[in-house]
């Protein structure tokens, strides 16, 4: 199988947020700030993450062991 990069959050996403919470990080102590949104973020993904997989995990593993197979009876051949 083909290794896909983990990231969530392209480098342009990841900048453009990074660089809309920096505009309020004077206004705020930056540890809570931190802290609050580290807890959002992780609490928002964790309820989405759990619903995709709930609906997809059947097909990323059928699509997964159907190309593992092909690729053995490639070899094998």
């Amino acid at each position: 199988m083909k290794n896909k990069s983990t990231k969530i959050l392209s480098n342009k996403s990841a900048a453009a947020i990074k660089a809309e919470l920096k505009k309020y990080s004077d206004t705020f102590n930056v540890k809570e700030t931190q802290k609050i949104v580290e807890e959002v973020v992780v609490k928002v993904t964790e309820d989405l993450l759990k619903e995709w997989i709930d609906g997809n995990i059947d097909k990323v593993v059928k699509k997964a062991i159907k190309e593992e197979l092909h690729s053995i009876a490639k070899k094998k051949l």
